[in-house]
């Protein structure tokens, strides 16, 4: 009886709740049971967590969704199997992320023998724990191809999205998943109606647990090399970092990219893609992220924001210039940071000029880009050009010169601005503050309208990765089967999340191209090694 006592007690812990014996304080009470019985209670253990696959009994997912609070990412899941060995029957995902463990799960529910995620970290999702101010807006209520950003071939990515559409994406969140979800009609996002990021990632990893998914934390891959798998096939090792080599049949890259580097994201992935894998990446940039540059008129406006019209003008000059259309920021939240510029209008458009002053002048640096004027005028930067209020020129052309004479030019300023913004562009016009309408001449009224209406911000560089939502550029599409999001150039591997080629605006459409990027990769991933048990 002490030794099916102590085996009982040495039991995974995800058998406990299955165990018919009478509990206290969370342990088994063992006085009540026979030896017969003890003996069934330790079978029935054992039936559930040994094998190369563990398939979590309907009970134990009722339980595993109906928890508020989830405690399987707290603890890192030790894996059975000796580091070092070779299994190539298994997928290695890379990286527990949002696509990453979508991939996971996708490519476990279909017919993948082992999955095994690889999480550098000690804990799986920490950006998703960031995301939406922790709220995790986890899709917007629509998208098009317009809400992503890409370098590739556009139809490569529509092919991709076409894959799955938002409402499929909502019904695997809310069945498979358990997530309760609800729209945000102001914003048109989707958010869990527990208001809870933490809830989103631990209700992910626990249906991965579910399927079988194993996840490995402190596990850091470090690179990949073509082997044989002995039986005349082709498999991977993995290079660990503090561990010896594995070998797989099938890898998953989802190592993110460099974006929030205090959550682990490095951009390992980019470089294992381009020294290892031999492809050539669009050069990474931080996208979505904050810039940096003087406020109009010499002031200090940190905190005002105002809702404008924002758009970014092409290169000048260039050959593919006069062929490119005007990007026009999808929102209209515009806000004066202590360094420069931000809100949802800035964020909209500002990896149009990222993208060219870290590929001009700052390489792929991690650190912020600080130019001076000479260094952008040198890189032919793309002008952003706002208008401030959204207002049309012919609107602020009657403003300015209604009746009566004698008010001042400063007041119908403010009549449609913050009181701030509008003193520091009448000084950018050289436009007196007590100057009256009757008294302000004509070239100085055209100025004034000028600034009003086609101010460019004067961009000085960008905060970086530390401050970026995203990283743009990465594995280019179309070196991706965009059917199955296999390499191209090293079949076996498959990519998918933010180390591919692309982003999308704030709003859920980054969530929105993990999931489906996540899923395609891992159903694919899984297929050949299903076919072939």
């Amino acid at each position: 009886m002490n030794e099916v006592k102590q085996s009982l007690e040495s039991a995974p812990k995800c058998a406990l709740p299955l165990l018919s014996a009478p509990t206290t304080r969370g342990k088994l009470d063992f006085s009540c049971l026979t030896l017969l019985e003890a003996l069934m209670v330790a079978g029935r253990a054992a039936t559930i967590c040994v094998g190369a696959r563990m398939r979590v009994p309907s009970q134990m997912r009722a339980f595993g969704v109906d928890r508020k609070v989830s405690t399987a990412s707290r603890k890192p899941k030790v894996s059975v199997r000796a580091q070092g060995t070779s299994d190539t029957t298994s997928v290695a995902v890379l990286g527990a992320g949002a696509a990453g463990l979508t991939a996971a799960y996708f490519a476990a529910a279909h017919g993948a023998k082992r999955v095994v995620v690889y999480e550098r970290t000690s804990e799986a999702g920490k950006k998703i724990l960031m995301s939406g101010g922790a709220r995790c807006n986890v899709l917007p209520v629509s998208a098009r191809v317009e809400d992503f950003v890409t370098e590739s071939t556009p139809r490569k990515l529509k092919n991709i999205m076409a894959s799955w559409n938002v409402e499929r994406c909502r019904e695997w969140l809310e069945n498979d998943i358990g997530l309760e979800l609800g729209i945000e009609h102001v914003t048109n996002k989707y958010f869990p109606l527990s208001n809870s990021s933490r809830e989103v990632r631990d209700k992910l990893l626990e249906a991965c647990l579910r399927e079988g998914v194993e996840v490995r934390y402190g596990a850091s891959v470090e690179g990949l090399r073509p082997v044989s798998d002995g039986a005349g096939g082709e498999a991977w090792s993995l290079r660990m970092r503090d561990s010896p080599d594995e070998q797989v049949s099938v890898v998953i890259l989802a190592m993110g990219g460099m974006s929030f580097p205090a959550v682990g994201t490095d951009g390992t992935g980019y470089v294992i893609a381009r020294r290892d894998l031999e492809h050539n990446l669009a050069e990474p940039y931080p996208a979505l992220v904050p810039l940096t540059g003087k406020h109009p008129g010499g002031e200090q406006l940190p905190g005002v924001s105002v809702n404008v019209s924002l758009q970014c003008e092409p290169i000048s000059g260039g050959t593919k210039a006069g062929k490119k259309k005007k990007a026009k920021a999808n929102r209209e939240g515009f806000l004066f940071t202590h360094r420069g510029f931000s809100g949802p209008a800035i964020l909209d458009l500002s990896h149009e000029v990222v993208r060219t002053l870290v590929r001009t002048k700052g390489g792929s640096k991690r650190e912020d880009v600080e130019q001076s004027a000479a260094d952008v005028v040198e890189a032919a930067m793309p002008s952003l050009v706002v208008s401030w209020s959204g207002e049309s020129r012919v609107e602020w052309q009657e403003r300015l010169a209604a009746p009566p004479g004698k008010a001042l030019v400063a007041t119908r300023l403010r009549d449609g601005l913050p009181q701030r913004l509008a003193d520091a562009l009448l000084a950018e016009a050289g436009v007196d503050d007590d100057c009256k309408v009757a008294d302000l001449r004509k070239v100085d009224r055209l100025k004034l309208l000028d600034v009003l209406t086609k101010y460019r911000i004067p961009v000085k560089g960008h905060q970086g990765y530390r401050k970026a939502e995203v990283t743009g550029g990465g594995v280019p599409l179309d070196e991706i089967n965009f059917q199955t999001m296999e390499s191209l150039k090293s079949p076996g591997v498959y990519f998918c999340g933010e180390v591919c080629d692309v982003f999308g605006r704030i709003g859920g459409f980054n969530f929105l191209w993990a999931w489906t990027s996540g899923r395609l990769a891992g159903m694919s991933a899984a297929k050949p090694l299903s076919e072939n048990q």
